[in-house]
């Protein structure tokens, strides 16, 4: 099934997944789907020119299925990370793989992540495990997800806008060392990349 729409989210730091989920329970968060690995591949052309213009080209394999999203950046300030998004369910991702190839697009970012997602009024929220730490990100309309996030004790001064790979970035310029791929140390039973 496709979907277009406005991406319309935020991220919130926490120190544990324990202490994420607790506050998500808190704030009356029901399960909407269980704690699953996800694989995602990000593919761009050889000068980078998708990211460069502020789009992204995701291959997410989560579930045993494979999802191919495009994201692009809408101009303008905002003070949540907004993004139109096209996402559409794909079912042979190895051909999917040797179609993005044969048009000049390659493999250039990996990232893994354990989700657990949950229902807040009018927000989706989902319980992110990831070798940078343990996230929760609200995504919905505007008020909902401010609403949201003062339900989990969070002010504007604690969202975050970044993706996982500019948080990725930043952690390894302060480090001194490369950004790589961001994979789990050692992935439990899971869905094959």
């Amino acid at each position: 099934m496709a979907k277009s729409s406005r991406e319309n989210e935020i991220k919130l730091a926490f120190p544990s997944p324990e202490s994420a989920l607790r506050k998500l329970l808190a704030a009356g968060a029901r399960p909407l789907l269980d704690r699953a690995f996800e694989d995602n591949v990000l593919y761009d052309f050889e000068d980078g020119a998708l990211r460069s213009s502020g789009r992204l080209l995701r291959l997410r394999l989560v579930r045993g299925s494979a999802l191919l999203t495009l994201k692009a950046e809408i101009p303008g300030e905002h003070r949540h990370k907004l993004r139109a998004e096209h996402e559409t369910e794909v079912r042979d991702a190895d051909a999917l793989r040797e179609i993005l190839s044969g048009l000049g697009l390659a493999p250039v970012y990996r990232y893994q992540k354990y989700r657990t997602t949950f229902r807040l009024p009018a927000v989706e929220a989902s319980l992110d495990e990831t070798p940078l730490g343990t996230f929760v990100e609200l995504e919905g309309p505007p008020d909902s997800v401010d609403a949201a996030a003062r339900r989990l004790g969070a002010s504007n001064g604690e969202f975050i806008r970044a993706t996982y790979r500019d948080l990725q970035e930043r952690d390894a310029e302060v480090r001194g060392t490369v950004a790589g791929d961001l994979l789990m140390p050692r992935p439990e039973t899971h869905d094959p990349a």
